[in-house]
């Protein structure tokens, strides 16, 4: 039995599949992120800048699968080491549509809408109208998910596989397969654990017997120093070969020891 199938089973024994996924524990997800021709996402990461936001259109689901399409467009803000998402349902033209500052539509129904949607409206408008942020990838993987119990009510255990990505803008799909890029061996997949509290005895027992590290490791930025040609002249000079999939996974990013109080951690786990 391989490492990632091992660890699965444990968790599965002290957590529940998401009530949100439809009562599945697996599903695809694609995201088609924004930024500008300077890639000020990217580099705000790389900077370590405090207050940074990425804007991203999800679809989450599939149409032959237990969860249904679903589409969200979001704000993801990460503040002094903590995240928060922003972000409105809506249905997948109308997100397309907000992405690129038309607004016409949704202005019909403006007296309908929330304090807090309007804020969110207003802050997307705000990154692609003030910042230029316009289509810059797609990206795609299968995630199973865990939700904490009684005993952790705020944990949150992924595990993400096949991550690719595309920067060709193609229709926006749910459960899209039409990638070539793939940003980890076959036999690794990132497992990622998320609480505001501290975590479960049972999962830090599980992390030591299975030597897991934590490291950062954002698919994002990933995906960018492999085939992004404006990111990749600014890291590696003019001219370089994008990555092949097989390549190992690159250590910029420098790990650091695992911690029980931390918001949030990826873990590299070979399948």
């Amino acid at each position: 039995m391989s490492v990632r199938d091992e660890v699965i089973n444990v968790v599965e024994q002290h957590t529940g599949y998401d009530e949100e996924a439809g009562g599945s524990s697996q599903y695809p997800i694609i995201s088609q992120y924004y930024d500008n021709a300077f890639r000020d996402c990217y580099w705000e990461k790389q900077r370590g800048q405090k207050s940074r936001r990425k804007l991203r259109i999800r679809v989450y689901g599939s149409n032959a699968g237990e969860m249904p399409p679903t589409t969200f467009i979001e704000v993801k803000h990460k503040c002094d080491g903590r995240g928060v998402k922003r972000r409105l349902r809506l249905p997948m033209e109308d997100a397309l549509d907000l992405a690129e500052g038309k607004v016409e539509k949704m202005l019909v129904d403006g007296g309908r809408m929330s304090r807090y949607e309007r804020m969110v409206v207003n802050e997307i408008l705000g990154l692609v109208e003030q910042r230029q942020f316009k289509f810059l990838c797609t990206m795609r993987y299968d995630r199973q998910a865990f939700v904490g119990g009684e005993d952790a009510p705020d944990l949150r255990v992924t595990f993400d596989t096949g991550i690719a990505c595309r920067f060709e803008q193609l229709d926006l799909q749910a459960d899209d397969q039409r990638f070539q890029h793939y940003l980890l061996p076959d036999d690794h997949c990132i497992m990622e654990v998320k609480t505001c509290s501290v975590v479960p005895s049972w999962l830090r027992e599980l992390i030591g017997a299975k030597a897991l590290v934590r490291r950062g490791f954002s698919k994002f930025c990933t995906a960018l120093e492999h085939h992004d040609p404006v990111i990749r002249e600014a890291c590696y000079g003019p001219n370089t070969v994008p990555f092949p999939a097989d390549h190992p996974i690159k250590g910029r990013r420098r790990p650091v020891a695992y911690n029980d109080e931390i918001q949030s951690a990826s873990v590299i786990a070979q399948i």
